[in-house]
């Protein structure tokens, strides 16, 4: 599974207007919310970032959860044109953010873990860092995440 088949179905925001964490993540969930509660996903993460912060550094945060309603693993690419205190383990701001809502079934585990660790990989590398956050269109996104797989 590439992660670039992942954003389907508008599952990619390029200019995210948020001031705050709480306002990204409900940008975010705004995507997320077709069929499942957006206050229960919402609740969630907030609890998950609680627990520590999804900021896993470089401008990059990667908020996550698993929850009883969710059947498959869904992505959600967000690009935030200021950067938003993430609390990030190098306490720089993000404007990159990739969400994931996945199931809590241990069969759909490997396939979360998969996403998280591709996701990891592919922001560790500066060029795809700095050509995420210049693009300008979902396209642009899809294509730079596609050629970096």
């Amino acid at each position: 599974m590439k992660l670039s088949e992942m954003f389907d179905d508008g599952k990619i925001l390029v200019d995210i207007k948020a001031k705050n964490k709480k306002e990204l993540l409900g940008a975010l969930l705004d995507i997320v919310v077709n069929g499942y509660n957006r206050d229960e996903l919402l609740d969630s993460l907030y609890e998950r970032e609680e627990l520590g912060s999804t900021g896993i550094g470089h401008g990059v945060a990667v908020p996550h959860i698993r929850l009883d309603s969710v059947t498959e693993p869904v992505v959600v690419f967000g690009k935030s044109a200021e950067p938003i205190d993430f609390d990030a383990m190098d306490d720089e701001p993000c404007s990159l953010f990739f969400l994931i809502v996945g199931p809590t079934s241990s069969e759909a585990q490997d396939k979360y873990l998969q996403l998280m660790a591709k996701i990891s990989r592919l922001m560790r590398t500066q060029s795809v860092r700095t050509a995420l956050n210049a693009a300008t269109t979902v396209e642009e996104v899809k294509t730079i995440i596609s050629d970096s797989e």
